[in-house]
């Protein structure tokens, strides 16, 4: 259960915001002859319905249906009283009830006598919502998760502004751990409770107990902590997705380096492109790289990696969170920070 306040902040994304972004769509979907688009969110799997209504269903699995003009449509089992709260914080689609949210689906279709659908990873979307779809319609279903890709690869300044501001609840939310704890649970307990008082809606706190032996991360809090460790916040602010990775020590000498290292990081990194190119990285002089991979939202994912040293970016994305490994003075240190948030990628978002 997500322990942020779900409700509507005008001021950090606005109706006009969303409504620009349905507008988009709906353009793609008629430009490619399709009468509608299909996308199913669950618990794990609630990103593109955020997207493209500002709000995130976390506690079912549903539907919205996305058709040439008009708000979209939220299909779901739940109960009326609940869809009336639904309303109340999402005014950005009509909240549909149904036992059959697939069969309720087929029936506005055929309201409008539609014949083409396309469907953002059908390879995923469950079989029964399929057949209760087409046991009211015989509508064409096809893939549109490349379709769905483009236009969401757009940024717009209201989700790069949320990028920022959620990366500055997990940065400062570091701040309240003890380095010189004894056990992992020492540091990332405070930092949990940190990102939680901040409004995050999600938290999910991983360790490298100690960077000498391995490089693997892990949920533990029993771990002890080695000479250098490193500790990853995966944390959602207002629907908004951001992963940030720290490295360190309770080695006087070692934590200032590492210090001096995080600000750069932080300095540079927002203007660095989220294309997957090895150019674009920031490095301090004499760190040798020894891995990275860049993540970024994808289909109903709020964060897939998307490219990688062996695979490159395949089609553009709104921002990115690059992750870096590499050695530095005879330490590991690993990190992660957004990227593609700078003044080029603001200036595209706004126009």
């Amino acid at each position: 259960m997500r322990h942020g306040l779900i409700l509507w902040r005008e001021d950090e994304l606005s109706l006009a915001d969303v409504t620009a972004r349905q507008v988009r769509l709906q353009q793609a979907i008629a430009t490619a002859g399709l009468d509608g688009m299909l996308i199913y969110t669950n618990h794990v799997r609630s990103a593109g319905v955020t997207w493209v209504s500002g709000f995130t269903p976390y506690w079912s699995d549903g539907l919205v249906l996305v058709l040439r003009d008009g708000l979209p449509i939220f299909l779901t089992a739940l109960s009326k009283r609940v869809g009336e709260w639904v309303k109340s914080v999402a005014p950005t689609f009509e909240v549909a009830h149904s036992p059959f949210p697939g069969k309720l689906a087929g029936e506005r279709l055929a309201q409008l006598g539609a014949k083409r659908l396309g469907v953002v990873e059908f390879d995923r979307m469950p079989g029964g919502v399929v057949d209760e779809i087409l046991s009211v319609l015989p509508v064409e279903l096809s893939d549109a998760t490349e379709l769905f890709t483009a236009v969401r690869g757009q940024a717009d300044r209201a989700e790069l502004d949320l990028v920022r501001r959620t990366d500055d609840i997990a940065r400062e939310a570091f701040k309240a751990g003890d380095i010189k704890g004894r056990f992992a649970g020492d540091f990332t307990g405070p930092v949990e409770r940190a990102v939680r008082l901040a409004g995050a809606e999600e938290c999910y706190v991983a360790v490298v107990p100690d960077l000498s032996q391995d490089l693997r991360f892990i949920r533990t809090g029993r771990q002890e902590l080695g000479r250098t460790f490193a500790v990853r916040l995966s944390i959602a602010y207002n629907g908004v997705w951001v992963r940030r990775i720290e490295t360190f020590s309770a080695v006087s000498e070692i934590a200032a380096r590492l210090t001096s290292v995080s600000a750069e990081l932080d300095r540079v990194s927002p203007a660095l492109p989220a294309e997957g190119s090895i150019s674009a990285f920031y490095l301090p002089d004499g760190a040798e790289l020894i891995d990275w991979h860049l993540e970024a939202p994808h289909g109903t994912r709020p964060l897939k990696v998307v490219a990688d040293a062996q695979t490159p970016l395949a089609a553009p994305v709104p921002y990115g969170i690059l992750t870096t490994a590499f050695t530095l003075d005879g330490e590991t240190i690993v990190a992660s920070r957004p990227v593609g948030l700078g003044d080029s990628s603001r200036r595209e978002a706004a126009e």
